[in-house]
């Protein structure tokens, strides 16, 4: 199994957590702090240049960058729309040009087993699998 396989089975079943941008980063951090997996949230601004070539800017916005250079973002299709033309999950950055991210590193804290539950819906013996 490939790392970016690896990575998807762990945060895959979490998609559909009733979040937005910035409690699906700190989500998905947690799981990839608990599975030693290096990352680094991000805090800033979307533009997308649409096909009239309008700009749409989203702000601010929360994502996870990978030493890789691939990023992770599972909420930039509820504000941009749930288009084939707007990233959605684990991708390569580079395969969407016409959408920009600009932020800086933040830091953050892996969320204790209770409020993960609260911000995934999932039981604490699903968190623990993660440990």
């Amino acid at each position: 199994m490939s790392e970016r396989q690896r990575i998807q089975r762990l945060l895959d079943p979490y998609d559909k957590s009733p979040v937005e941008c910035d409690g699906m980063t700190r989500i998905v951090a947690t799981i990839l702090s608990q599975n030693q997996i290096e990352h680094q949230p991000m805090l800033g601004t979307i533009n997308l240049l649409n096909q009239e070539n309008q700009p749409q800017i989203l702000s601010p916005h929360y994502w996870i960058n990978l030493p890789s250079g691939e990023r992770i973002d599972y909420r930039i299709r509820m504000w941009l729309g749930d288009s084939e033309s707007i990233p959605h999950g684990f991708f390569n950055p580079d395969n969407y040009p016409q959408i920009k991210y600009i932020g800086n590193p933040i830091k953050l804290e892996p969320l204790p087993p209770w409020l993960f539950k609260v911000l995934t819906d999932t039981s604490i013996k699903k968190y623990r699998q993660h440990l």
